[in-house]
């Protein structure tokens, strides 16, 4: 898998979402698989995140968490949730929705948009994915996977 690439599509964002779910799978282990997503607004974070979970096996509608904080779906007793810490203002707000709980869970997948929103509490990632506009419809995207 490239570590670096331009999404000009959705179809694009499609085919890095199934090939990113089949490395996950991979690399999964007995703890939280962790997933960061870095971009500005507007960057397809969240649309990253549903081709993602939809390339995983989840059949429901993946929505945005972005005023829920998480969103969780479960597949084949595992559960996969989808984090968007924007709206976070203070560290603490991190222990009251639950979020050591759920990095602390064996066999979960947790997508962490806005991650620097964290105020140093996550400091471990599994997978890290960048997301850049390069022009109205062009996005580069750079992957860094820890081992």
């Amino acid at each position: 898998m490239k570590n670096k690439l331009t999404l000009s599509s959705l179809e694009d964002t499609k085919k890095l979402g199934q090939e990113l779910a089949k490395e996950i799978l991979k690399r999964k282990g007995e703890a939280a698989f962790v997933v960061f997503l870095d971009g500005d607004l507007g960057t397809g974070k969240t649309t990253l995140v549903k081709e993602i979970i939809f390339a995983l096996g989840v059949k429901e509608k993946v929505k945005s968490p972005t005023f829920t904080i998480i969103e969780p779906y479960e597949l084949n007793n595992e559960n996969i949730y989808h984090v968007d810490l924007y709206r976070i203002i203070d560290p603490s707000e991190l222990e009251i929705i639950g979020l050591r709980e759920y990095l602390n869970e064996s066999n979960a997948i947790i997508f962490i948009e806005w991650p620097e929103k964290s105020y140093r509490y996550l400091k471990k990632f599994d997978l890290k994915i960048s997301l850049k506009h390069l022009s109205e419809n062009e996005r580069k995207c750079r992957i860094e996977l820890n081992t």
